[in-house]
């Protein structure tokens, strides 16, 4: 049967199993990147992977129609003969696997009073969008719903008017405050997480003298926040300084993630001013990252570092000095190092990392949104290739993948573990992989 996507009427449905309806219905699905994408407090819940396990893909190419029938798993084997093969799924051994969400939140009736803003002169206020059901509202680097007048964002499957699309959102912000001569009437704000494009896009609304006055720096912000990407030291620093104030707004839990977001952008939207124009004053805020930074500088600086880049399946390989050990930790993201100073370097979408016996590889951000400009980027579904690997180890060592519907994917090994594949085995058969493996996320 019919699956009701709970997009507005004009937009694709989703096709799947009474029971499927019956177990999602709390979910807002999207088609996100051409996948049924559940929505529930910014959790992403990729429903084809829920309903035949990952690696799984649509038999006749409608990533729409995720009924069983329609469904099968995708192989990849290593050490064969480098292709793609399609298998059956035991769907009585295949329940439908959804996570333990919490419930949807309530929008309170006074939700509009609750709005954080900038002063009691700010035309626009902010609200988290579980909170907007029933107000309406202007989407900023999010997801929409009924009450949206207009969105502004770079997410995939965005309804942002053509005049204002840009690669951040925090562009189509600027260029709507900057441009628009007319507005819908909505006084609400919103999105439905908190980053840095995010922020400087709700900034440009509540702020917008001092918005536009400081539009690079909030831009490159938005862009070291989202790409992880950027040269500037003043950007750099204000960056290092927002996540720095945003990660102690959580260390007392709000009782649910708007009440986060309330508490989150409550916080550092007032003091972005302050940030902008006094960023020396924060330097005990910034300073670790800036660190982190210059010391990875040095690292990837080293002769003994080696860049390999291979264009034609989108790949950059990252060979780590075999002495280097300081500040170095297989267990944490990047090695434990900045990803800024990798992604400076490489426009490839995807990154192997290599040092000693361990390799992490990741997807970027950028195969994850809608850009206007730059090169195409495909996502595979490396769920695919990270089976490949856990049927070849032998010991205890067990590969994760987040999945192909987060927004900066990584496959490595979890912690503890010691592969029986040596680092440039793997790399090879990656590379073989990346060349057979159809289009898993796509915002074409």
């Amino acid at each position: 049967m019919t699956l009701s996507s709970a997009l507005n009427s004009g937009e694709s449905e989703v096709m799947a199993d009474a029971d499927v309806l019956g177990q999602t219905r709390a979910l807002d699905i999207r088609l996100l990147g051409g996948r049924p994408i559940g929505l529930c407090e910014n959790h992403f819940i990729d429903l084809t992977s829920a309903i035949a396990g990952p690696g799984s893909a649509p038999r006749n190419g409608e990533g729409r129609d995720i009924r069983r029938e329609n469904l099968c798993r995708l192989v990849y084997t290593l050490g064969g003969h480098g292709e793609i093969r399609q298998a059956e799924v035991d769907f009585q051994r295949v329940p439908l696997t959804l996570p333990d969400l919490p419930p949807a939140t309530a929008a309170p009736a006074d939700a509009a009073a609750q709005a954080v803003r900038i002063d009691a002169h700010s035309q626009f206020g902010y609200l988290p969008l579980d909170m907007t059901g029933e107000v309406a509202n202007i989407s900023l680097d999010s997801t929409h719903n009924e009450q949206t007048r207009l969105t502004l964002s770079h997410w995939p499957a965005n309804r942002t008017p053509q005049p204002y699309k840009a690669n951040l959102s925090t562009q189509s912000a600027l260029r709507y405050m900057a441009q628009a001569t007319a507005w819908p009437q909505a006084s609400i704000v919103t999105s439905d997480h908190f980053d840095l494009d995010g922020l400087a896009s709700i900034y440009a609304f509540l702020a917008p003298e001092h918005a536009q006055r400081h539009a690079d720096v909030l831009i490159d912000v938005a862009r070291l926040g989202d790409y992880a990407r950027g040269t500037c030291s003043h950007a750099l620093q204000v960056a290092f300084t927002l996540n720095h104030l945003a990660e102690r707004t959580r260390t007392s839990r709000a009782p649910n993630e708007s009440r986060q977001l309330l508490k989150t952008f409550g916080t550092l939207l007032p003091l972005l001013n302050d940030v902008i124009e006094r960023t020396h004053t924060y330097s005990p805020a910034w300073r670790e990252q800036w660190q982190l930074l210059e010391h990875t500088e040095t690292l990837l600086s080293d002769p003994q570092m080696q860049l390999e880049e291979h264009a034609d399946i989108d790949l950059a390989v990252f060979r780590l000095p075999a002495e280097a050990s300081v500040g170095i930790n297989p267990g944490q993201p990047y090695f434990g190092l900045s990803n800024i100073a990798f992604h400076n370097r490489t426009q490839c979408g995807v990154l192997a990392i290599i040092k000693g016996p361990f390799i992490e590889i990741r997807q970027r951000y950028e195969s994850w949104v809608e850009r206007v400009s730059g090169v195409r980027r495909d996502r595979r579904d490396l769920a695919i290739f990270q089976r490949a690997l856990q049927d070849r180890e032998r010991g205890n060592a067990q590969w994760g993948y987040d999945g192909v519907q987060w927004i900066m994917p990584a496959l490595k090994l979890r912690a503890g573990g010691l592969s029986d594949l040596w680092p440039q085995t793997i790399l090879e058969e990656l590379k073989q992989f990346l060349r057979v493996a159809p289009v898993a996320w796509s915002n074409a």
